[in-house]
């Protein structure tokens, strides 16, 4: 029996094509299975906690996001950990350490000088990797007076400073300073 390229896609998802030559050596069309689900990155929570933490972190909501590009982010009012599905479908063995990371940011919301002591305590990273479809287009770049890194941003900044020079929170003195901004002709500022 001759079958089409949609029939057979739909044999491999329900795995009835295991003896078929021609199909059995694809990859698997459906990679999200080898994410885990919402209970075992509690499970894999609980354990960090008591791990590194001593268990002093409160429970949270962890949930994975479709729609979100880099690898996680903490939600710090709705006190939800979102894991990036596209981006550990790419780098599924960085699961723990993107939820080191955002453990992390329960205890210190911002990336200063006590959330990089912290990472280095319980060997968690501090940037995700790069990967095809990580990186939208940036509107704005700003660059620090100091050091003059630059940063590459979708939304526009008001009151920001330079995360490497400026330590304890917002210091004038390192404001990041727009240098190139993408405007639509007639877009009011």
């Amino acid at each position: 029996m001759a079958l089409n390229r949609k029939q057979r896609d739909c044999l491999d998802v329900l795995n009835y094509s295991l003896f078929d030559v021609e199909t059995s050596c694809r990859k698997p069309v459906d990679e999200q299975q080898l994410l885990p689900d919402e209970d075992e990155l509690r499970r894999m929570f609980s354990r960090i906690n008591y791990r590194y933490f001593s268990g002093r972190l409160p429970e949270v909501k962890i949930e994975w996001s479709s729609r979100l590009r880099m690898a996680g982010k903490y939600l710090v009012n709705d006190r939800i950990i979102r894991l990036g599905r596209k981006y550990h479908e790419h780098f599924p063995q960085e699961i723990e350490d993107t939820l080191k990371h955002e453990m992390i940011h329960i205890l210190y919301p911002d990336h200063g000088r006590l959330f990089k002591a912290e990472a280095v305590r319980i060997g968690a990273s501090r940037y995700a990797r790069d990967y095809p479809g990580a990186r939208m287009s940036y509107k704005y770049i700003y660059a620090c007076p100091a050091c003059g890194q630059k940063f590459y941003r979708r939304k526009r900044y008001r009151m920001v400073s330079c995360g490497n020079c400026s330590h304890d929170g917002f210091d004038e003195r390192f404001k990041l300073r727009l240098i190139w901004s993408a405007r639509r002709k007639g877009e009011k500022r």
